[in-house]
C-alpha cells in the first residue's frame, strides 16, 4: 500500500488546492489557497492577473480557471477601493484618537500588573493589522498613513511599557505629543489628493522561481536583535504560520540578523542549519517550512527542516530561540546563502 503524501493531512482528507499566480510584471506568487487569492483581490494587492498554474509548471490563461475569473469579475473598482481604503483610514484613525492616552493594560486588554511577555504576545496580535505589508502599493495615501501612525504609535507604546517594567514601576500612558485631531463635525475625513501614477512600461512575463515566491500576509513576530533591547519596527519581523503537520517560518534577513546563520556552535550553515533568535520557540522535532526573504537581493529562498535544539529563556545566559537543520536545500541557495553571509562579514 502507498503511504500517503507528506503534505497529506494525518486524518488522510485531501489538503486545500493551491495555485500559483503569474501577473504582468513577471511576478509569481504561490502557492496560495483561492482564500489567500481572494483576499488580495479584493484588497487590490493582486491585480491583473496574466497566468495561473496548479503545480507551479504547467501554466494557463485564468479563462481556463474558473473560480479564478470568477474572483476577478467581482473584482471591486478602482474608484470603489479608493472608497473603502478612506473610510478604512477614518475607522483606524478614530481607533488611533481612542488609544492616545489610554492605559497600555487597556488597549491590549491586560490585567493591569500583566507581564512583558503578555504584552509583548498581545501586542503581536494587535499590531498586525496594521503591518505596513498589508497595504497593497497603490493604496490611497490616507491609508497608508494612517497605518504607519498606529503601527508606530503600538511600537513607541511598547518601548515604553518595557522600560516602565524593567524599572520597576507601574505601567503609565505614553505621553502625548500630538493627538489625532478629529474630523470637523458633520463632516468626513479630508481626502488626500492622490499623486499621478508615473509613466509604466509593458515588461515580458518571465517565471520566477519557486524559491523566490513571494509569501502573502505574514503573521508577524519580533526577533531580538542581537545588541540590544527590541525596538518593534517591522524590519524585525519574522512571520510563524502553522500548516497542517509543520509550521512554516518567514525570515526577514538583513545584516542586522545574518548571524543567525554563523553564531551557534551546532545550528550553523556549516552545518546544515541555522538559529533563530525569537520570543517564540518551537518544539524538538517538528517540521519547518522556511522562507528566507532577502530584501535587499531581491530574491527568497525556501527550504525544510527539522528543530534539532530549542531554548525557551530557561537558560539566560543562552538567547532563547531554536534551530533547525535542513532537510532540503538547494545547493544554488546555498552558495548564495553563503557568499551572503560572507558579504556581510566583509563590511
Amino acid at each position: 500500500m502507498r503511504s500517503p503524501p507528506e503534505d497529506t493531512p494525518p486524518d488522510g482528507t485531501l489538503a486545500m488546492p493551491e495555485y500559483w499566480i503569474g501577473d504582468a510584471e513577471g511576478r509569481v506568487l504561490g502557492p496560495v489557497s483561492l482564500d489567500v487569492v481572494q483576499d488580495l483581490v479584493n484588497s487590490g494587492r493582486l491585480t491583473e492577473i496574466t497566468r495561473v498554474s496548479r503545480d507551479g509548471r504547467n501554466w494557463g490563461t485564468p479563462a481556463g480557471f474558473p473560480e479564478v475569473m470568477t474572483l476577478l469579475l467581482n473584482a471591486p473598482s478602482p474608484d470603489a477601493l479608493l472608497q473603502a481604503e478612506r473610510q478604512e483610514a477614518a475607522r483606524v484613525r478614530e481607533q488611533l484618537r481612542a488609544m492616545q492616552g489610554r492605559p497600555p493594560h487597556e488597549i491590549f486588554r491586560l490585567d493591569r500588573f500583566a507581564s512583558v511577555d503578555a504584552y509583548r504576545n498581545a501586542f503581536f496580535k494587535l499590531v498586525k493589522r496594521f503591518y505596513p505589508d498589508r497595504v497593497r502599493a497603490q493604496a490611497h495615501p490616507d491609508l497608508r498613513k494612517a497605518y504607519a501612525d498606529a503601527f508606530q504609535f503600538l511600537s513607541k507604546l511598547m518601548v515604553h511599557i518595557e522600560k516602565d517594567l524593567a524599572a520597576g514601576i507601574p505601567v503609565s500612558p505614553l505621553p502625548v505629543v500630538r493627538p489625532v485631531p478629529p474630523p470637523p463635525a458633520g463632516e468626513d475625513e479630508p481626502l488626500t489628493p492622490i499623486p499621478a501614477p508615473p509613466p509604466q512600461t509593458a515588461r515580458p512575463f518571465t517565471v520566477v522561481p519557486r524559491g523566490m515566491t513571494p509569501l502573502p500576509r505574514p503573521s508577524p513576530l519580533v526577533p531580538p536583535p542581537p545588541d540590544g533591547p527590541y525596538s518593534y519596527q517591522p524590519h524585525e519581523f519574522v512571520g510563524f504560520e502553522r500548516r497542517e503537520d509543520r509550521v512554516e517560518v518567514t525570515i526577514r534577513v538583513t545584516a542586522r540578523n545574518s548571524r543567525m546563520f554563523t553564531d551557534h556552535p551546532l545550528a550553523n550553515l556549516k552545518a546544515d542549519g541555522f538559529f533563530l533568535a525569537c520570543a517564540k520557540s518551537l518544539p524538538l522535532g517538528t517540521l519547518v517550512d522556511v522562507i528566507f526573504r532577502f530584501d535587499e537581493e531581491r530574491r527568497e529562498v525556501r527550504s525544510r527542516g527539522r528543530v534539532i535544539l530549542e531554548n525557551t529563556g530557561g537558560d539566560p545566559s543562552k538567547p532563547a530561540g531554536f534551530g533547525v537543520r535542513f532537510i532540503t536545500l538547494v545547493e544554488q541557495d546555498r552558495r548564495f546563502m553563503q557568499q551572503f553571509v560572507e558579504k556581510i562579514a566583509a563590511k
